[in-house]
């Protein structure tokens, strides 16, 4: 999408009536992008019986036996309507939508602050191409990690370059999109701290953040965490990730 559109959209937003993004209902003032009844019953992963460690999770785990990454907190499943909202705000500009998703991110790394060990020396993100900046005009992994280094008071560090344009990684398995990211996805240059908080979107395979999690522990990283939007199931990454969770969960909205 072209800067001017980008523009647009951004005037757009601010220009019309506030509604709920998931009832549509008009919102009272202190009322940002979701009213309070649908804010209460959003889906959420319920991740207290492993002190919040969803990779330790069942139907996680048995995706990503493989992973080097520490630890995984995600708000839920990849299913309806963090679905909608993320593929509004990747590919049709939903501004509002990727105001919602920041803000409940930050919300999660909120509450998980309670816990010192949770809260990383300095937070990171999935870096996208220039071409591919270009024609989005964000990278929303940065803008989920800058949510999270505002609520914690870290930095958020831009720690690695894509030199190559990385294929869209959508229907691939585990070992095709390793393949796609060797040579393409590259560590910058400078001092590490000990622990790292990678951000991205979705987590499906989680080939992207075993690449990114290998370079900085081969560059002398102690501990990286791994925060998400959504994660999805094993029956449903293992078969077509780009299908939707709450078929293999039986979970819908209301």
């Amino acid at each position: 999408m072209s800067a001017i559109n980008l523009w647009l959209s951004r005037f757009a937003h601010q220009l019309l009536p506030s509604v709920c993004l998931w009832c549509q209902q008009p919102l009272a003032p202190d009322e940002p992008q979701l009213c309070t009844c649908c804010h209460q019953h959003l889906p959420r992963l319920d991740a207290s019986l492993t002190q919040q460690n969803s990779l330790l999770l069942p139907p996680v785990q048995k995706g990503l036996s493989q992973a080097r990454f520490d630890a995984l907190y995600t708000l839920a499943w990849y299913q309806q309507p963090y679905r909608h909202w993320i593929q509004r705000w990747k590919f049709q500009q939903g501004l509002a939508e990727g105001e919602l998703l920041c803000q409940l991110l930050a919300e999660k790394a909120a509450a998980l602050s309670q816990s010192p060990a949770i809260v990383a020396d300095a937070i990171g993100f999935a870096p996208t191409s220039a071409a591919r900046l270009r024609q989005r005009g964000f990278n929303q992994a940065q803008l989920l990690a800058q949510a999270i280094a505002r609520q914690w008071q870290k930095p958020c560090l831009s720690l690695f370059h894509s030199p190559a344009l990385v294929p869209h990684q959508t229907g691939l398995k585990r070992r095709e999109r390793l393949a796609n990211l060797a040579g393409k996805i590259q560590l910058n240059s400078g001092p590490l701290p000990a622990h790292i908080a990678l951000v991205d979107d979705v987590v499906t395979t989680g080939a992207t953040m075993d690449w990114l999690t290998r370079l900085l522990k081969n560059a002398g990283v102690q501990r990286v965490d791994i925060w998400s939007l959504t994660v999805t199931p094993y029956s449903t990454a293992s078969s077509s990730p780009s299908s939707s969770a709450e078929s293999a969960l039986n979970i819908l909205p209301k």
